[in-house]
């Protein structure tokens, strides 16, 4: 039984898979298995699976979405703990793996987590508890850029099945599922260290509106209604639209101008 299962959801992202996969076997051999879960794929994802050597384990059928996919892949993991690496995300080192297992081996904690890569930057994480202190006090933006990423987490594979991921929440279900094992008790350990190189453009970044109300909604389950969340969320709002009415008048000038100059 290994200690340590890496799930990869993937959909038509054969390149993304690709980088992903050769992540993974950059850490070599140890305690730790792959296992891919692919949402039915046309783009020659699944030839790609068949010839792989060594093969992992895995599947390739139509899903409800990443999450859906993650919770199948929890079920399908044969190790202790379970890390989410999606599709075109990689892992900061080849060290990694190896780290987590150790910090595993002598915690008592249900979930393991360290710092990101994004764009560019080391995204430092923090304490789950001081991040809801934090966010108590009104500090949303805070408690946003200290929450970890799922592909930086590591959680024990029976509190992923006691407790999948809840399906409603098509962008934040892993901010979701946090935030209710806090407050059923688990326990949390951080390490300070980078875990995974997170790729940019997901689904957070193409439904910024969706995202930003279910975040809303997590901070809410998580200490109510105060003001000030909810203002910080509602200024988000209204920027989005701003932008967006910009953008929509801007495409509308230049084709009246297009029209224009081509008549």
């Amino acid at each position: 039984m290994p200690k340590l299962t890496i799930v990869t959801v993937t959909f038509n992202d054969l390149a993304g898979l690709v980088r992903t996969r050769a992540s993974v076997l950059a850490c070599g051999p140890g305690d730790w298995e792959h296992v891919i879960v692919d949402g039915g794929s046309t783009d020659g994802t699944v030839d790609y699976l068949r010839g792989l050597h060594p093969a992992p384990r895995w599947t390739s059928e139509r899903d409800k979405g990443p999450y859906d996919a993650m919770n199948k892949g929890a079920r399908a993991a044969a190790g202790e703990w379970t890390l989410f690496l999606n599709s075109g995300d990689t892992l900061a080192s080849a060290e990694v793996l190896g780290l987590l297992t150790r910090t595993a081996e002598r915690t008592d904690a249900d979930l393991i987590y360290g710092n990101h890569f994004f764009r560019g930057k080391l995204r430092r994480a923090r304490r789950l508890e001081d991040l809801h202190v934090e966010l108590q006090k009104g500090d949303a933006k805070g408690w946003l850029r200290g929450h970890p990423c799922h592909q930086a987490v590591i959680a024990r594979t029976a509190r992923l099945l006691s407790m999948p991921f809840d399906l409603s929440y098509r962008i934040a279900a892993d901010f979701h599922w946090m935030e209710r094992l806090r407050q059923q008790g688990g326990r949390s350990h951080w390490i300070d260290a980078p875990i995974c190189v997170y790729q940019p453009g997901g689904l957070s970044a193409r439904s910024f509106l969706r995202c930003t109300v279910e975040w809303w909604k997590v901070a809410r389950l998580a200490v109510g209604p105060a003001p000030g969340i909810k203002a910080h969320f509602l200024r988000a709002l209204r920027r989005h639209a701003r932008r967006r009415f910009r953008r929509e008048i801007w495409r509308r000038v230049t084709s009246w101008l297009g029209w224009r100059r081509g008549s």
